[in-house]
């Protein structure tokens, strides 16, 4: 056998084999494999924080000889004249049930909570997110029940929404690269 010969045979089946329907499946399949370990691990790491938040207010009160500690955790317990934003309407707690509002509330504190869900303490202004709760007194909820301590600073809701953006870009990126596999599938 001469080398030429050699050379050619062996340029000739990988040729084939690149060109054959198993190797375009097994590009195929790889491809997808890869897409989707990246999708998860990116979903994994922008997932991977929780928010267990509780409250624990401790009191003590001490007389001559004895010490009395009382613990409670604040949660939220709907009274009349709280107010809360579902699904984009300002809902408020009339007789034992949430009632949409038909105006916007102004609270005892003098906070006015707008109907678009805005809600205004002197010169500062929030928006509510969806299932939050303040009541009558001006305390703020979460969808939850958990109390939020200082409802009024925006870098927590600033980092969460940054969050979800993180979140959403990854879908996005997630979309395009699968886009882009079954676009070379078609073209195979």
């Amino acid at each position: 056998m001469v080398k030429g010969n050699r050379n050619n045979a062996v340029i000739s089946f990988w040729h084939k084999y690149f060109n054959s329907p198993f190797f375009k499946l097994k590009k195929t399949i790889m491809k997808k494999t890869f897409l989707m370990f990246c999708v998860v691990a990116s979903l994994s790491a922008c997932n991977s924080s929780t928010d267990d938040t509780t409250i624990d207010e401790t009191d003590t009160v001490v007389t001559t000889s004895t010490t009395e500690t009382t613990t409670s955790t604040d949660t939220y317990t709907s009274s009349e004249g709280d107010v809360s934003y579902r699904n984009g309407k300002l809902m408020v707690w009339r007789n034992n049930d949430w009632v949409e509002s038909d105006s916007d509330v102004t609270l005892d504190n003098g906070v006015i909570i707008y109907r678009n869900g805005e809600v205004k303490r002197d010169n500062t202004t929030i928006k509510m997110e969806d299932g939050e709760v303040v009541t009558r007194t001006g305390r703020f909820f979460d969808r939850t029940g958990a109390a939020i301590e200082n409802a009024w600073d925006d870098t927590k809701r600033g980092v969460s929404k940054a969050g979800k953006a993180v979140g959403d870009a990854v879908s996005d990126a997630a979309k395009d690269v699968k886009d882009a596999v079954d676009g070379d599938k078609k073209n195979n």
